[in-house]
């Protein structure tokens, strides 16, 4: 592809750039900084790789800056990371769905498809399910009865969608979602676990991508809710009556217990876990294996466990390293005192 029509993609996007250098050369891919060859692109967003730019053979660099030391042709934009998911995108599209229908799909004769859609081998689609223009159902996908999906959706192979559940436009389901299994709700009556019916559903908005073998329960009452624009990792479990804020991100083997919320544009580093009935405000950020116990009111950045200011836990980690140097000082000055008592 000439760099040409990836730029005028670009400005379709409102992307504001300076060209440095030829847009007519080509591009096939993306690649990074020091691997980059002839007829491909790469960025530079962090100047600690800035070394690797005199020397890369990339026929083409996104930057915020133009540099010198580069020969090729560079593209000067305030977001270079942004604008090379951007260009990935367009150089690696996602695959259309193919419309029709396998031979071995299972769809019951009250579900409405729109024609434009793809079902994939072996998947099982119930009754009243209604699923919008230009979506992909993988192989063995099993849809049950009265779900909606919106249009131009992808649910990978073996991803599970349980009754009632609703998705909008444009979600992804990587490989092996379960989406509206029962949550974990049981009462106990003198050592005996009785189960509650979990009677409400998922609702998941637009724009939302989960990743492999996530887990998002269904509500006891009220709905699970997963807002637009939110991108879920692998293995994240999501309890009952969850709320997750629109414009999150939540890294690998997350764990949100029953009727916690998390609010708008909040960003989740990998195993951390929330206690069940708080709330989490908006922008707050969560550092690795962050322990949530309690309401989290002000926005700002968080870890340690309990979850606390990330800069007074970096501030307690340091002491902590130093409780064996300080005992045994103590020791020493209990001595002396010892000594000066005598």
């Amino acid at each position: 592809m000439q760099l040409a029509s990836i730029l005028e993609q670009l400005a379709q996007n409102a992307i504001s750039y300076e060209l440095v250098g030829s847009s007519e050369v080509e591009v096939e891919q993306v690649a990074p900084l020091d691997k980059a060859v002839s007829g491909q692109i790469t960025f530079l967003s962090d100047k600690k790789y800035q070394t690797f730019l005199k020397d890369s053979k990339a026929s083409a660099v996104i930057v915020n800056q133009a540099n010198d030391e580069f020969v090729g042709t560079q593209i000067v934009v305030a977001n270079p990371y942004y604008v090379y998911a951007l260009v990935a995108q367009i150089l690696n599209p996602l695959k259309k769905a193919k419309a029709g229908i396998h031979q071995s799909a299972v769809i019951a004769h009250s579900a409405k498809l729109a024609e434009t859609c793809e079902i994939s081998a072996n998947a099982v689609i119930g009754e009243n399910v209604t699923i919008g223009e230009g979506c992909f159902i993988g192989p063995n996908c099993v849809l049950e009865d009265n779900v909606s999906i919106g249009n131009n959706c992808i649910l990978r192979a073996n991803v599970t969608i349980n009754n009632d559940c609703q998705l909008g436009d444009s979600v992804i389901l990587e490989a092996g979602c379960v989406i509206g299994g029962d949550g974990f709700g049981w009462a106990n009556n003198q050592g005996e676990w009785v189960k509650i019916p979990q009677i409400g559903r998922v609702v998941i908005g637009s724009n939302v991508s989960i990743g492999n073998n996530t887990t998002v329960d269904r509500g006891a009452i009220d709905d699970t809710v997963i807002e637009d624009n939110c991108i879920i990792d692998n293995m994240v479990h999501i309890a009952h009556n969850v709320v997750i804020g629109s414009g999150s991100a939540i890294a690998a083997l997350t764990g949100f217990a029953g009727s916690s919320s998390l609010g708008k544009n909040c960003t989740v580093a990998g195993q951390v876990g929330f206690a069940g009935h708080i709330h989490i405000a908006d922008n707050c950020h969560f550092l690795a294996k962050s322990g949530v116990t309690n309401d989290i009111k002000s926005a700002g950045a968080y870890a340690g466990f309990p979850a606390m200011d990330a800069k007074e836990w970096q501030k307690n980690t340091v002491r902590l390293r130093q409780i064996d140097k300080i005992s045994k000082q103590i020791k020493v000055l209990q001595k002396q005192l010892e000594s000066l008592s005598d």
